[in-house]
């Protein structure tokens, strides 16, 4: 009898609280403020002529961050596992996830240095002084006849 009375209880409170949970997910304050980063993003780049350039931007860096921690991730796992169970077949494969992240972060190293150089590099515009030029013609040749 006492369980019946608990279930009941327990059936009450689940029935008045689980539909505020499950409804309620998509009005929680963590998908409020995604959108409201987002919106400010947009607008953000709305008002500044560059902004596209530094959303993709902040997309190419986060996904690199992504990258990089499930690197390192499979590389501490794949120690951990090495030595957890003595297998020199997950030393190997310990050894070739080294190798990809060094490989992963010499990339980065060469895209950063890359970047680096263009910033100095100052592009040239052609300055205009008004004098149009003449649009180059097609050779003309001139069959005299006899």
């Amino acid at each position: 009898m006492a369980w019946a009375v608990i279930l009941v209880v327990v059936a009450a409170w689940g029935a008045f609280l689980l539909p505020e949970v499950i409804g309620s997910r998509k009005s929680a304050p963590l998908t409020t403020t995604q959108e409201f980063n987002r919106w400010t993003t947009r607008i953000a780049s709305v008002q500044n002529p560059d902004g596209h350039a530094v959303e993709i931007r902040n997309r190419v860096l986060a996904r690199r961050r992504r990258t990089l921690f499930l690197l390192f991730t499979a590389a501490l796992v794949s120690l951990a596992v090495a030595i957890w169970i003595s297998a020199p077949s997950m030393l190997i494969t310990h050894i070739v996830i080294d190798g990809a992240v060094a490989w992963y972060l010499a990339m980065l190293v060469q895209l950063r240095h890359r970047r680096e150089e263009l910033e100095l590099v100052t592009p040239v515009r052609p300055v205009s002084d008004g004098v149009v030029e003449m649009p180059s013609t097609p050779d003309i040749h001139i069959l005299a006849s006899g």
